[in-house]
């Protein structure tokens, strides 16, 4: 689980339920205007990483509920994902505290790995952001 302080990761584990992480997912706190350019300076060098080449990409554009949160469009532009070429990326706002989204995310993880799978991508990773 990946994105800055306060960004909400724990609270996200803790809705999940989950004791150990199986996917790196990057999390991102829309609230957070200040450090979006620390958010995307952060994503950009670990999904540069040769080992993250082949890695789907799933961010949590947390903090939704909040008056004043960046939009998940908004957080696209920050980050930087409309400039990904040969990537398969996704985007879902959340509120961790709620569980809004995060299920709908990680179910687009999962469908969006089987596929490459049964596509015969032999080097699909599971980790995601």
């Amino acid at each position: 689980m990946l994105g800055l302080d306060a960004a909400g990761k724990t609270t996200i584990l803790y809705k999940l339920h989950i004791g150990e992480v199986l996917s790196t997912i990057y999390v991102v706190d829309s609230l957070d205007r200040e450090r979006i350019g620390r958010a995307k300076e952060e994503f950009q060098a670990i999904i540069s990483d040769p080992f993250m080449l082949n890695s789907v990409i799933l961010v949590f554009a947390n903090k939704q509920d909040m008056k004043g949160a960046m939009s998940p469009m908004e957080v696209c532009e920050g980050l930087g994902l409309f400039d990904l070429k040969n990537r398969k990326w996704h985007i879902q706002g959340t509120c961790a505290l709620k569980g809004d989204g995060l299920y709908e995310g990680l179910d687009w993880l999962a469908n969006t790995l089987k596929e490459m799978r049964a596509a015969g991508y032999s080097s699909v990773g599971t980790s995601s952001f």
